[in-house]
């Protein structure tokens, strides 16, 4: 009788133990025994497939926060393998009866392998740890930034005088302003004439028309026939004078356009070059592919047209390498002013590389990952982006100092490079790790 009592306690507390294992161990999104138990960073454990259905529920965006307490979880869930050696160990029919009926259904089976190909797309976080090299980069950038500041402080001290840029800038965009002062410069007498000039508003189209007639005649009444024909000759001058600007002088004269163009073209090469063709074609664009993409000269032709209608060989190289490799258009125009600026060219050319090494990592990783159909999507949301970031700059251009307009464009012109090495780096890192794990 002692034997059978001894008995009959051992069997109910096996069942109240196996009761208690069973809701212990069980989902709470499907309340069943846990099948590849996946705990996240809250503490949770979920089946994989349940957690892949709350994954996938939201589509085409996906959930990341945990299904009982809504907490985000951080890197990507992997399976808790002791629970799940405890649970398969403990209840053997239950998970694998479970795992046939999810591996019969079709829809379980789709989401939990986009579910497991998401998990091996994410690249492992590093740790945090002190890294030397990084540290090394960091002080490197401290460096260059300090030297970009040396530098500003001694173009900003040793800049040209506002005469010598206006000879640089072309007659037809004089204001009156510029006219005042290239009548003041020209010699002492023509003082005594430059108020005329500025009350009348003379601007360089202006200036263009007036004969010897105009200018002995009121309002300006110059008396004095050498004086009429001194101011005739230097106009004259100026009409012969083929202007022909280096970078400094083209940023002093357009500040906008220029940090425009540096901007825009290491972010959206193609679109800028489009804007260019469509908006600013005569000024801009075909200086640019005559530059770029330069046309054979024959004995016929003249070798100084800049800007005639590009050849068909010329608009076939310029569109080949605007579609596969449009940073080496930039390479090419800057191989063009070496002899002017020799340092600054080699850094343009050297930045063009880094940044068609990353416009080609980019597309071939879409191309392989099978995503070129997000193509538009992705630039639609790039420039959405650059528009809102570059909207309130835009509207408080006027009020800008230009100390800051002019940092800008030598952080973009001379740091940018490095920086563009940097991703450069850690782009090829994240393949070559990628690739080991596969």
């Amino acid at each position: 009788q002692i034997f059978i009592r001894h008995c009959d306690k051992t069997s109910e507390s096996e069942e109240e133990v196996t009761a208690l294992s069973e809701s212990e161990f069980s989902c709470h999104c499907c309340y069943q025994v846990l099948v590849d138990p996946t705990t996240l960073t809250c503490g949770h454990s979920f089946c994989r497939h349940c957690l892949a259905n709350w994954w996938a529920s939201a589509l085409p965006r996906v959930r990341t926060d945990c299904p009982e307490c809504r907490a985000v979880w951080t890197g990507f869930p992997k399976v808790n393998i002791l629970l799940r050696d405890a649970v398969e160990k403990m209840f053997p029919a239950v998970v694998s009866r479970r795992k046939q009926a999810i591996l019969s259904d079709p829809q379980f089976c789709r989401v939990l392998q986009a579910f497991q190909q998401q998990g091996k797309r994410q690249p492992p976080r590093a740790a945090p740890p002190q890294n030397p090299p990084q540290e090394f980069c960091s002080g490197i950038s401290i460096v260059l930034c300090c030297m970009a500041m040396v530098v500003l402080m001694w173009r900003v001290y040793s800049t040209s005088t506002s005469h010598e840029v206006l000879l640089s800038k072309p007659l037809s965009r004089w204001s009156a302003d510029d006219v005042t002062l290239w009548v003041e410069h020209l010699s002492v007498w023509t003082n005594q004439y430059k108020e005329t000039f500025r009350r009348e508003q003379i601007n360089g189209r202006l200036l263009s028309a007036l004969s010897d007639d105009d200018l002995s005649a009121a309002p300006f009444s110059i008396e004095n026939q050498s004086h009429r024909q001194i101011i005739l000759e230097e106009r004259h001058r100026l009409r012969q004078h083929r202007v022909s600007l280096n970078l400094w002088q083209y940023k002093d004269l357009n500040l906008g356009k220029t940090l425009f163009l540096l901007l825009s073209l290491r972010r959206f090469p193609r679109l800028t070059m489009l804007c260019l063709f469509l908006f600013d074609y005569d000024d801009t664009f075909l200086p640019f592919i005559h530059t770029s993409c330069p046309a054979q000269t024959t004995q016929d032709s003249l070798t100084d047209t800049p800007l005639d209608w590009p050849s068909w060989s010329q608009w076939v190289e310029f569109l080949l390498m605007y579609f596969l490799l449009p940073y080496q258009l930039l390479s090419a125009f800057a191989w063009h002013w070496m002899s002017v600026h020799y340092w600054t060219a080699r850094l343009v050319m050297l930045h063009a590389v880094l940044l068609s090494t990353l416009d080609v990592h980019f597309f071939w990783t879409l191309l392989k990952r099978g995503q070129m159909r997000t193509l538009p999507e992705r630039v639609w949301q790039e420039v959405l982006a650059v528009k809102t970031d570059a909207s309130v700059f835009v509207l408080l251009w006027r009020l800008i100092p230009l100390f800051f307009c002019n940092f800008i464009f030598y952080y973009s012109l001379c740091i940018c490079p490095f920086n563009t090495a940097a991703l450069v780096r850690r782009a090829l890192l994240q393949t070559d790790t990628q690739q080991q794990r596969i």
